[in-house]
C-alpha cells in the first residue's frame, strides 16, 4: 500500500466518523422539525417563506449524504463534496451570527432550552470537519482512487 493510499484509509475513517455524527444530527432534525426550524429562522440568512423548506430539506439532505459516504463506494467522493458544502454552509451561518453578536444554540444537535449558545469553538470544529475531508478528498485523488472500495 503506497503512502497516499494510507493517508486516504486514514482520512476516509476519520471523515467516516464525522459523517456519522451529521448522520446523527440530521436525524435529531428530523425527528424534531420544529426545533430545527426555529434554529434556522434564528439565523435570519433566508427569507421566512424559504425557513420551513429548508429545514425540511437539509436533515435528510445530512442523513442521505453519510449514508452514502459510508455504504455506497461509488458516491463517496460526490458525498464528501457535499459534506463539505454542508460544513461550509452551517460554518459560515455560525460566524455570520457571531459576527453579528446573536449567539444562540445552532441547532446542530437539538434546539433546547438547555442548549450551550453556538461560539468561535463551533467554527473550529467545522473548520476541522472541513479540513478532515478535504483530506481524503485529496489523498483520494492522489491515490488515484476513483471509486469502489478505499
Amino acid at each position: 500500500m503506497t503512502r497516499d493510499q494510507k493517508i486516504y484509509h486514514l482520512a476516509y475513517w476519520i471523515a467516516s466518523f464525522i459523517i456519522a455524527a451529521t448522520l446523527l444530527s440530521g436525524w435529531h432534525k428530523i425527528l424534531h422539525p420544529a426545533d430545527f426550524a426555529l434554529a434556522v429562522y434564528r439565523y435570519h440568512l433566508l427569507p421566512d417563506f424559504l425557513v420551513n423548506m429548508v429545514s425540511l430539506f437539509f436533515p435528510w439532505l445530512e442523513v442521505v449524504t453519510a449514508l452514502a459516504l459510508l455504504f455506497i463506494p461509488r458516491f463517496r467522493v460526490a458525498a464528501l463534496c457535499l459534506a463539505m458544502a454542508i460544513l461550509l454552509l452551517f460554518t459560515a451561518g455560525i460566524a455570520i451570527n457571531l459576527l453579528r453578536g446573536t449567539p444562540f444554540g445552532c441547532g446542530c444537535f437539538g434546539n433546547s432550552p438547555t442548549a450551550q449558545p453556538m461560539s468561535w469553538l463551533n467554527v473550529a470544529r467545522n473548520v476541522a470537519l472541513i479540513l478532515l475531508t478535504a483530506l481524503a478528498l485529496i489523498a483520494r485523488r492522489r491515490a488515484g482512487m476513483n471509486g469502489g472500495r478505499p
